[in-house]
C-alpha cells in the first residue's frame, strides 16, 4: 500500500522540484523514493507506506536544503522558506526542528487549538544547539481572541497580550528580523 508526499515550492516550477528531488536521489544512492510526478503547481511522490519515516526524513533535509516545501497526510511539514537561524517548536513537537517559515506563521498559529498549545522559534546556535535562550513564543487566549507572547534573550524572559492573529504575526517577524521589538507593552514574567 502507498502513500502521497506533495511536494511544492515559493520559488521553484514543478519541474525544477522533480529535477532537484531526483538529482538528490542519485546522489544519496535513495532507493525507498517514488517516482516524482509534476502537476500544474506542485510535485507528488507516491511512497510505500513501511517506507513513509525514511523517505520524509530524508526529503527533510532536502527540503530545508533547497527552499521546498512537504505536505503529508494533510499536514504542512515544510513551507519552503525555512530560515535555518531558528528553530521552530510546538507543542506537538519531541524536539525543537532546524529552520522556521516566515510564510508559514499564519497556517500555524491558526493549527493552535487550546490554550496549552504554542508556537515557539528560538535562534539556532550551530555551537550550542541546545541553547534556546534567544526565542520568542505565542499562546493563544481563545477567550479574547488574543496571543500572549513571550520572548526570551538570555534567560531573561518578558511577555505581552496582543490582541490579533495579525499582530502577534506582525510581532514575531519583527523578532525573527531582528528588529527592536520593546516598543511593545512587555512584562517581566
Amino acid at each position: 500500500m502507498s502513500t502521497t508526499i506533495t511536494v511544492f515550492s515559493p520559488t521553484h516550477s514543478p519541474a525544477q522540484i522533480r529535477e532537484t528531488i531526483l538529482a538528490a536521489a542519485k546522489e544519496d544512492e535513495v532507493d525507498f523514493l517514488g517516482v516524482p510526478f509534476t502537476h500544474p503547481r506542485n510535485v507528488t511522490i507516491d511512497v510505500d507506506e513501511e517506507l513513509i519515516n525514511d523517505c520524509l526524513g530524508w526529503l527533510d533535509d532536502v527540503a530545508l536544503a533547497s527552499g521546498l516545501g512537504i505536505q503529508y497526510d494533510d499536514e504542512v511539514l515544510r513551507y519552503g522558506d525555512e530560515d535555518i537561524a531558528f528553530t521552530v517548536q510546538t507543542k506537538s513537537d519531541d524536539d525543537a526542528r532546524i529552520g522556521a517559515s516566515r510564510m508559514g506563521l499564519e497556517h500555524m498559529l491558526s493549527s493552535i487549538e487550546d490554550d496549552d498549545d504554542y508556537l515557539k522559534i528560538a535562534l539556532f546556535d550551530l555551537d550550542n544547539p541546545a541553547d534556546e535562550s534567544s526565542f520568542i513564543s505565542a499562546r493563544s487566549l481563545a477567550e479574547v481572541a488574543g496571543w500572549t507572547l513571550e520572548f526570551g534573550v538570555a534567560g531573561v524572559r518578558n511577555s505581552t497580550i496582543v490582541s490579533s492573529t495579525d499582530d502577534a504575526i506582525t510581532t514575531i517577524l519583527r523578532w525573527m528580523n531582528g528588529e527592536d521589538i520593546r516598543d511593545l507593552n512587555w512584562t517581566s514574567s
